[in-house]
């Protein structure tokens, strides 16, 4: 169990250098967190885009070898030499840089070259804060804007995986909602029992319940009060919430408001890819790039 963000960089410094494919590295705030991973000899940066800017500066953030610069100034061409390493298995994970996201996902998902490895892309966020005593995974914030039961379902395993990866056994997943009970005039609560549903004669390694509201997942005073008899109640792991405006919500006031250290990743390529925002902290880029390397090394752990 993760009980702040900071614990990603001490796991991070126990795996070997990553090799991380940047997309238009010619990016001063993506540069800034490319040292910092580099210096603590977790990333093997291979930057692509303006050779001359990106030169420029390595020269100003002193970027010290091991790096690599491929040149090219076209953000299709570039996207497309990323996904070629990808396949080829040359780089581990993938940083969007001073490109269009547009354009890095489009090759994403190009059926002739491209990397995706899952039916669905989704984006899984997580949030330490100084008033709670473990990281809370937030999803999906980023990706799918108002995803059917299907796709919920498969956002929920994407971040059961991921989970899986950073060492926890058997997480514990809470289907997001205004109430705890089904009401039928909120759709969440009425996918959520469908879910439950879908999941109620399989084998599954994790626990998942709902519909809660927030306070249900993470105070046991609400549970208590409102008698709740649930091993998610209270101790969630994993939130999921029903579209993408309540993920966002959450996951910005949790930076924005509470204080929260936050690291984020994109799932279902073939590789983890960090998809950072310029209005993200060089720490929150820092720590989406130690969470792409953990959760590529403990794929890779867990697939052996």
């Amino acid at each position: 169990m993760l009980r702040s963000i900071d614990e990603l960089l001490v796991m991070a410094k126990r795996v070997n250098r990553t090799k991380c494919a940047v997309v238009f590295a010619h990016d001063d705030h993506v540069i800034g967190a490319i040292k910092e991973a580099s210096d603590l000899g977790i990333i093997e940066p291979i930057l692509i885009g303006k050779r001359h800017e990106i030169e420029s500066l390595i020269k100003e953030f002193d970027l010290k070898k091991p790096y690599s610069i491929i040149d090219e100034e076209d953000g299709d061409k570039a996207t497309r030499i990323a996904m070629d390493m990808v396949n080829n298995k040359q780089v581990d994970i993938l940083m969007k840089g001073l490109i269009d996201t547009k354009v890095l996902l489009k090759g994403v998902v190009n059926s002739e070259y491209g990397i995706k490895d899952a039916k669905l892309l989704s984006h899984v966020g997580i949030v330490s804060y100084p008033t709670y005593h473990k990281c809370l995974f937030a999803t999906d914030g980023a990706m799918n804007i108002s995803p059917d039961v299907d796709q919920k379902i498969m956002i929920i395993e994407s971040a059961v995986k991921l989970a899986k990866s950073l060492g926890y056994d058997k997480p514990k997943v809470g289907l997001v909602s205004a109430v705890e009970k089904v009401n039928p005039k909120i759709q969440s609560t009425v996918e959520a029992q469908q879910i439950l549903e879908y999941y109620k004669d399989k084998s599954i390694d994790f626990y998942i319940d709902g519909p809660f509201a927030v306070d249900n997942l993470v105070s046991m005073d609400s549970v208590k009060q409102k008698g709740i008899t649930s091993v998610v109640g209270g101790d969630c792991d994993i939130m999921v919430f029903p579209n993408l405006d309540a993920g966002n919500i959450f996951y910005k006031t949790s930076v924005f408001l509470a204080g929260g250290k936050s690291a984020g990743v994109i799932l279902g390529a073939k590789c983890p890819i960090v998809l950072t925002s310029r209005a993200d902290s060089a720490e929150a880029k820092l720590n989406s790039i130690l969470l792409a390397v953990l959760n590529h090394d403990g794929l890779s752990n867990l697939s052996n």
